[in-house]
């Protein structure tokens, strides 16, 4: 692929922050605009590159805490910056939207070879991981991050208000094809969930079929974004031997912040996705 060793714009990352080896950059273009994907290169290469997918509001250094620990053991990951999520991805697509984000993601992906059978979605990225793994053969393990699903209908709804219609409707994100392709999927599944995520919404005083939201627990404020038959539905559509489930305790659905602050965390967690997609 051809790579840049700098970009102008690092001003714009949310996390400009040196990455312990050597990083590269890719650039795309598209209909009216440009967007870039960051390439992490280990030194010595124990499994190849993962391609991820970050969520909602970020950019390709939301997830450092967890890509630079493992460019440290050895994988490699290539993320890219997707329209509607980050300064560093404007002015991007018009009318943003997951189906926009996915012919990104899908534009990225296509830089690895075939070697490369991982993809890590975060958040809303687990939801376009799902979709880009249905479209690529080769995927064989999936590491989904506090994942989220949704509707087919609001892939195509720009992002604001007409995506946040279509994803409140009560047991909406039951009306995906992901959980169809999950149970044909010849793979392996990694679910990494935080214990306050996907509170159960009934207890906590909302509707069936929703999320929780922002709550209040011992003191502290936690944020449950993620309805919690999402979470039971994803798990329910992957045969048990091919599923593993970490769940990180004292943690909502900020899982990149929570190990930004918890390097021990963050060490305990590399390990284990490094695990898994070096398992054969």
């Amino acid at each position: 692929m051809d790579t840049e060793s700098t970009l102008p714009q690092r001003s714009q990352w949310q996390f400009d922050e040196p990455a312990p080896g050597t990083e590269r950059f890719v650039e795309e273009r598209f209909d009216g605009y440009r967007q870039q994907a960051r390439l992490l290169l280990p030194a010595h290469e124990q499994a190849p590159a993962a391609f991820v997918i970050g969520g909602a509001r970020s950019d390709f250094t939301r997830l450092n805490p967890l890509l630079y620990r493992l460019q440290q053991q050895g994988i490699g990951s290539l993320t890219g910056n997707l329209s509607g999520h980050s300064l560093a991805s404007e002015p991007g697509a018009r009318e943003a939207s997951l189906a926009s984000n996915l012919d990104e993601a899908l534009r990225f992906h296509q830089h690895l070879d075939s070697r490369s059978d991982t993809l890590i979605g975060h958040s809303l990225g687990a939801a376009i991981a799902l979709k880009l793994a249905a479209q690529r053969p080769s995927v064989r393990k999936l590491v989904l991050i506090c994942p989220a699903v949704y509707p087919d209908a609001a892939h195509t709804a720009p992002f604001g208000p007409a995506f946040t219609a279509a994803i409140r409707k009560p047991f909406a994100f039951l009306e995906c094809d992901s959980y169809e392709f999950l149970r044909q999927f010849q793979g392996r599944v990694l679910l990494v969930i935080g214990e306050y995520d996907g509170l159960n919404s009934k207890v906590h005083g909302q509707g069936a079929g929703t999320s929780a939201g922002t709550r209040r627990l011992a003191g502290v404020e936690r944020y449950s974004p993620i309805p919690e038959e999402v979470t039971h539905t994803l798990l329910r559509s992957v045969p048990a031997p091919d599923v593993e489930c970490l769940m990180l305790t004292d943690c909502d659905h900020g899982i990149a912040a929570h190990l930004r602050e918890r390097p021990e965390v963050a060490d305990q967690v590399a390990a284990a996705v490094a695990a898994f997609m070096l398992e054969r």
